[in-house]
């Protein structure tokens, strides 16, 4: 009976040995799937061998101890062989990891150095920053970003100056000629110009410490927000009591960097004002708002349900909104928030709410897409009543949308003095003492009698709240509140002939009454470039007095001189470009002058030769003059 489980022992060993060398093979030849399922396969047959020749010997208590000692022995072995496996098997995966990324980066830098060659300057840029993105953890990336960045931008710059670079009139055009320049040149001397202003600006040592500083602050900010919405929705799936409030601290922290109050009074045609009422520290009601060169995207939200699951939905919401409504348009933007909802919340979760976006092109008109519960109310100014826009389809979060036409959004026109009001749920099922709710008629009398009263939106945002409240009887609210309104307004940042801000630029500037009338009706924006052409204009008649002075002094050489510098600077009109003419015609008259002078003395010369007969030293006189090609 020993003899027997000797041998069984025996062969044992001898095929563990077998397929270790097996496994090792594997590991060698790096077929890691071969790898795992003959170490899983070695370690369930070693494992059942053992427990059937335990039961066999299960009386010799002394043989079991020797065959447990041998067993563990084994399992030792395998286990270190596994480790081994695993430790290759990463060491490989990362050296795989580093190649691909070795060939992305160098594929991503000859991608965006072909774009920014053929002047798609601005798809450049967004292929660098969704690199970067996606990369945020590698210095190489951002030492990379920070580089190509400045590059890029310089040439967009560059691209602006090209395009805005043509011929105004023909008083340019002459004043080109007449300084000798051309196009090329004259556009060469103003790039290199602006390269050197921008490399004194890039090589201030505090500059330099300053952007990088803020743009690793932004970076580190964005990563821990990220990082603390991973840690909150991990630590909401645990029923404890204690994991639930670690949670609660957490979501604090990332609901300290969304907005409660909104308010751009820099805002293109419109006005726009909204707030959150919010009943506790973290917020399950949300708004935002992100500009382009081309829109305004905003938002209003409102989350299912109180407390961190709710707090945590507006978190993901507000950081997907915010890298999204850059890039997309509202369908898009629609699309993608509505999917990374479904994707990260349970299906008892969803969020009611609008996006709107509004044109800067098209100041007549806004876009809103749609997944709310209440109606919008738009204050007509022109006919002084309140219209009901009905809202629909599903919430947020509920399914995954797979087409993107299959959202619809609405297009609404909106006239001068037109105000839209969106708002929380909670605001029409406030309830006073008898239980009737506050209701929509209640809210839409509010709004009509406030908007027809008064002229800023944020009075009108005050007297609803104050009607709610009143309602109320002056208790607290038990939810968040939140309203959010916007308004066409064409006299927006329009400036008056008769304003105070005329006036200080009128002292500030001296400026005259053609001037003045000049500046009225213009925005703040135009103001500026208004001024500075108005500043340019001045200048050129101070230009134009002093090249007067050289001339009628007869100082032509300065006054070239002088015409010249400036016409290269810019200063384009038609009577520098006459003064310009008379120094050219007075040198070229000098020149003709000096030329008769030499002329003259050379005849007068030859004259005194031919009387002495030196018929010689007069021919070669006469070669060297006509082989200079002067009028004889």
């Amino acid at each position: 009976m020993f003899g027997k489980k000797k041998n069984i022992q025996i062969d044992k060993i001898h095929t563990l040995s077998d397929a270790l060398k097996a496994i090792k093979t594997y590991i060698y030849l790096l077929e890691w799937e071969n790898a795992h399922s003959a170490i899983e396969d070695v370690k369930n047959k070693e494992t059942e061998a053992f427990r059937e020749l335990e039961h066999k010997i299960k009386d010799d208590f002394k043989e079991l101890q020797k065959q447990r000692k041998i067993f563990e022995k084994n399992m030792l072995n395998i286990w270190k062989i596994e480790k081994q496996y695993e430790i290759k098997k990463i060491k490989h995966e990362r050296k795989i990891d580093a190649e691909r990324f070795k060939i992305r980066f160098s594929s991503i830098k000859k991608e965006i150095k072909k774009l920014s060659g053929q002047w798609k300057n601005n798809e450049a840029l967004n292929l660098l920053t969704h690199f970067l993105e996606e990369n945020t953890g590698r210095t190489e990336v951002v030492t990379y970003y920070a580089k190509e960045k400045k590059r890029i931008l310089k040439n967009i710059k560059k691209g602006q100056k090209k395009d805005k670079k043509k011929i105004r009139d023909n008083a340019e055009l002459e004043a080109i000629r007449l300084a000798g320049l051309t196009l090329k040149t004259k556009q060469e001397e103003k790039e290199k110009k602006a390269e050197e202003n921008e490399e004194k600006k890039q090589q201030k040592f505090l500059y330099r410490i300053l952007w990088k500083i803020d743009f690793h602050k932004k970076l580190k900010e964005k990563y821990q927000r990220k990082k603390l919405i991973e840690e909150v929705k991990i630590l909401i799936e645990e029923e404890s009591k204690a994991k639930q409030e670690i949670a609660t601290k957490k979501l604090e922290n990332i609901h300290k960097w969304l907005v409660k109050e909104l308010e751009k009074k820099d805002m293109l045609w419109f006005d726009i004002y909204g707030k959150i009422l919010g009943s506790d520290k973290i917020s399950w009601d949300s708004f935002g708002l992100v500009e382009t060169k081309e829109k305004y995207n905003f938002y209003i939200w409102d989350a299912t349900g109180h407390g961190v699951r709710a707090g945590l939905i507006v978190s993901i919401l507000s950081k997907t909104f915010q890298e999204e409504a850059k890039k997309d348009d509202i369908i898009n933007l629609t699309l993608t928030v509505n999917n990374t909802l479904k994707e990260n919340l349970q299906s008892k979760n969803f969020v009611t709410g609008m996006f709107f976006e509004l044109d800067k092109n098209y100041k007549n008109a806004f876009n809103v897409s749609w997944m709310w519960h209440e109606p919008l109310l738009i204050f007509r100014m022109k006919e002084q009543k309140i219209e009901r826009v009905i809202a629909g389809w599903l919430a947020w979060g509920i399914r995954l949308i797979k087409k993107a036409e299959d959202i619809k959004p609405k297009t609404l026109e909106i006239q001068d003095g037109d105000i839209v009001m969106t708002y929380s749920d909670w605001l029409l099922e406030a309830k006073w003492e008898t239980w009737k709710i506050y209701g929509l008629d209640k809210l839409e009398e509010t709004f009509l009698s406030s908007a027809q009263a008064n002229t800023e939106i944020k009075e009108i945002y005050q007297d609803v709240i104050e009607d709610l409240k009143l309602y109320r009887g002056g208790t607290s609210f038990e939810d968040d509140t939140t309203i959010l309104m916007f308004r066409r307004n064409s006299m927006k940042d329009v400036v008056q002939s008769e304003s105070e801000e005329i006036e200080k630029l009128k002292a500030k500037e001296g400026l005259s009454r053609k001037d003045v009338r000049r500046l009225a009706w213009k925005t703040k924006w135009e103001l500026e470039g208004e001024l500075i052409a108005i500043k340019k204009e001045r200048q050129t008649q101070h230009i134009i007095l002093l090249l007067k002075w050289l001339y009628m002094t007869g100082e032509f050489l300065k006054l070239k001189e002088e015409a010249t510098r400036y016409i290269k600077e810019g200063f384009i009109h038609k009577d520098i470009n006459f003064y310009m003419k008379k120094a050219i015609e007075n040198e070229e008259k000098y020149r003709i002058k000096q030329k008769n002078t030499k002329m003259e003395n050379k005849y007068n010369v030859l004259v005194e030769l031919m009387k002495k007969k030196d018929y010689t030293t007069v021919i070669q006189e006469c070669n060297e003059i006509i082989a200079k090609d002067w009028n004889v």
